[in-house]
This record gives structure tokens, C-alpha cells and sequence, in this order.
């Protein structure tokens, strides 16, 4: 199967290299600097934390402006795992490759880049979110039961901290370690596959722990902003 995967490499790299670069440029939609821009007229990088996402325009600017943020950075990463999908059965063109695994192969490979997007937006000076929606769009496509688990975890922990940061972490903490089981026993994946999941899960998680490390010393000091529905500002 390493070879398969392998050759696979070799002669799908367009799909591969299509799918990466639609993603991205997906991904740099930023939906947090559009609608505060469109809304308010200012960007949310100058406002809170600084953080292009959902929580800081929540923050600062209200529930519709988070609303649509959410919505519009889920959107995006959908439409970037189907495209994957897609190019992986449109421009793959051996048809040894077709089968289901290369498919999720590229969904992967797109929901990466495109978290990568939302992360460092080309639009926007590579200035952007931390990239949680964004993984939560790629997972409720790639498999909605992992997705929905990290997602009552993260719900879990920030009913009980009042902390959106350290909700986001526990999550994508746990993201690659329920990949492996669901791929291990509820699904019994051929060995590669709970390998490649497992490994981009990981990859994933750690770079949006990576983003969130500021948090992180702060919620060891005591310091990190609670959220608060009753008030727009904050500085998470």
C-alpha cells in the first residue's frame, strides 16, 4: 500500500497541487476582517486581541458580525474539502486512485491548506484567525462524528471555564486521539489510512495549539479573558 501511495504522489501531484492552491486561496477569505470591515467600517485586528476570528469579533463588535463570521468560515472550509474531493476524482486520472481513500486523501490535503489560509491570508497581509471553524468545517465533512465530539468537548470546557481559548485547545487536543479510534474500531480502516488520519489530525492540532500559545500563558498566570455575553469587549 506505501508504494500504491507513492505512486499515487508521483502522478497525481496537479490534482494535489490544484486542490492545495484553491484551498488556500479559499482560506484567505478572511470572513472576520470582511464583515467588520462591510459592518463597521474598521478592521479586527485593531480592535481586542487582535485575533481575526470569531471570538474577537464577538468581543468587540456583537453577535450578528460573529454570526456571520461563523458561518461564512465554516462555509469556506466545506466548499475546500468538497473541492479536494473533487479534483482527487477529476484530475486523478488513473483510475487505480479513484477509490475512496485517495478521495479522503485530497479532502485532507485541501482542509489543511485551507486552515493554512485562514491562518496566513494572502489578502490580508498573511495576518489572520487561529483557524478553529475553519477545522471544524473540514471535520463535519470528513467525518461528522469526530467533528461533533471535539465540538461537545469544546462546549464542555468553556461552559466550565468561560474560556473560548482553552475550550479551542482541549478540542483540538483530543481531535487526532479520536480520529485513531474511530478509524481503529469503528471503522477498522486498512492501517495506512488510520496512519494518514491520525498523522494529519495531529499535524492540525498542532499548529492551531501553536496559534493559541499566547492563550495558553495567559490561562497559566490566571490572566485569559473570560467570555461574557452581557458585554462586546474583551481581549482574548
Amino acid at each position: 500500500m506505501m508504494n500504491t501511495l507513492l505512486e499515487f504522489l508521483r502522478t497525481c501531484w496537479p490534482a494535489l497541487l490544484a486542490t492545495a492552491l484553491a484551498a488556500y486561496l479559499l482560506g484567505s477569505v478572511n470572513c472576520a476582517i470582511i464583515v467588520t470591515r462591510l459592518l463597521d467600517k474598521t478592521d479586527i485586528r485593531e480592535h481586542g486581541s487582535g485575533n481575526a476570528g470569531a471570538t474577537n469579533v464577538l468581543r468587540s463588535q456583537g453577535k450578528l458580525p460573529a454570526l456571520l463570521t461563523t458561518i461564512g468560515d465554516l462555509a469556506k472550509s466545506i466548499i475546500s474539502v468538497l473541492l479536494g474531493g473533487f479534483f482527487m476524482k477529476v484530475l486523478s486520472l488513473p483510475s487505480a486512485y479513484s477509490n475512496e481513500s485517495f478521495v479522503v486523501f485530497g479532502a485532507y490535503f485541501a482542509g489543511l491548506f485551507c486552515i493554512i489560509g485562514h491562518i496566513y491570508p494572502l489578502y490580508f497581509g498573511f495576518r489572520g484567525g487561529k483557524g478553529v471553524l475553519t477545522t471544524l468545517g473540514m471535520m463535519l465533512i470528513l467525518d461528522w462524528k469526530v467533528a461533533l465530539i471535539c465540538l461537545g468537548i469544546f462546549i464542555v470546557v468553556v461552559a466550565l471555564s468561560r474560556m473560548v481559548s482553552l475550550g479551542s485547545c482541549c478540542a483540538v487536543a483530543c481531535l487526532p486521539i479520536v480520529t485513531a479510534l474511530f478509524h481503529l474500531f469503528v471503522y477498522h480502516s486498512e492501517p495506512l489510512m488510520v496512519a494518514f488520519c491520525t498523522v494529519m489530525a495531529l499535524g492540525i492540532a498542532a499548529i492551531l495549539i501553536g496559534k493559541h500559545w499566547p492563550n495558553l500563558k495567559r490561562i497559566r498566570s490566571g490572566t485569559e479573558s473570560k467570555l461574557s455575553f452581557g458585554s462586546k469587549k474583551g481581549n482574548s
